[in-house]
């Protein structure tokens, strides 16, 4: 009898962990310690990445280069004393990962994160955006301004928001993931022009073209920068395309792509760190490469927060702590 309920117990967890699955990569997803469903159907709230493809709203007209209300629920606007300064995605209901370029000098209890949000100059949507305290910064310790190299940081909240259909998480690339030739997408509310006078208050949507980083370190040579400019490590690019580009005020957000097995979900390729310009033909933009930092985000969340990889699965280092 014990050996038949002890077979029977194991077959009903290998089927659970089946069907919850993973994600693209191969990487476990986040599920925030939520139960799956008697029917181990998961709730797409608690699913990283899942979009909502025509949005949710439909209102009487939306641009082709913005995005519908709530159809990238993880994008998030940040702000300091009530003022727009740059955006980011949430990776767990209480983490939002951003770039540190923008809160280089930013205290704590200075930066207020909105998620749900849409147009930053309504208040009174038909989806309620949400606001959060931050309790505490984890900024990359290697980060070097001038080189944009390592910029990354981690907002952790001081509570965390419920995840609803406007207000989810994005998926984390595994280790090793390339994005190399497919088109990725920006959201966020930063300038549509580089001489444009005001942030936009509607979130835009650009789609961009992943490149590789030996094309764009040659692009990049052909700039100001020089011949002799050399792309860090941690970096990789994206766009380059005439009259479309993320701008001032994007710095932040997050270069996210389609999933190979479910276009309708979306992983977080890299963060919007530095450009020449905005929107300029042969130009690429230049993003921290999440990928490579993804055992640094694990090991800070483990650290800071309650989250972490579905089943409880970590990376093998996560004693090592990189700053």
């Amino acid at each position: 009898m014990l050996k038949n309920w002890t077979i029977n117990t194991f077959l009903f967890v290998c089927c659970l962990y089946s069907a919850t699955g993973q994600n693209e990569g191969g990487a476990p997803e986040i599920f925030h310690g939520m139960s799956p469903k008697d029917n181990l159907q998961p709730d797409p709230n608690q699913v990283c990445g899942m979009s909502n493809p025509n949005g949710l709203v439909a209102p009487e007209k939306v641009p082709k280069d913005y995005s519908a209300p709530g159809q990238f629920p993880w994008v998030v606007a940040l702000f300091s004393q009530g003022k727009f300064f740059g955006g980011g995605s949430l990776i767990a209901p209480e983490v939002v990962l951003t770039a540190a370029s923008i809160v280089v000098g930013k205290t704590d209890t200075e930066i207020v994160v909105r998620a749900g949000e849409w147009n930053t100059g309504y208040r009174s949507e038909f989806l309620p955006s949400e606001d959060r305290p931050v309790a505490r910064v984890v900024q990359h310790r290697e980060f070097a301004y001038a080189s944009g190299a390592n910029n990354i940081a981690l907002l952790f909240l001081a509570t965390p928001f419920e995840l609803k259909s406007h207000i989810r998480t994005i998926c984390l690339p595994s280790q090793g993931k390339s994005f190399d030739q497919k088109r990725c997408l920006v959201a966020g509310w930063g300038k549509v022009a580089f001489d444009a006078e005001n942030y936009s208050n509607i979130q835009k949507k650009i789609e961009l073209p992943m490149i590789t980083r030996a094309q764009c370190q040659d692009q990049l040579r052909n700039t100001r920068l020089g011949v002799s400019f050399d792309l860090h490590a941690s970096l990789i690019c994206a766009g380059g395309e005439k009259d479309t580009g993320d701008c001032i005020g994007d710095g932040g957000s997050a270069l996210f792509c389609p999933m190979d097995a479910d276009p309708l979900r979306y992983e977080q390729a890299g963060i919007v760190n530095w450009g020449i310009g905005c929107r300029e033909e042969t130009v690429p933009a230049v993003y921290t490469n999440v990928e490579m930092f993804r055992d640094w985000i694990y090991q800070h969340m483990a650290q800071n927060s309650n989250s972490v990889p579905f089943a409880g699965q970590l990376p093998s280092n996560m004693s090592d702590t990189r700053n």
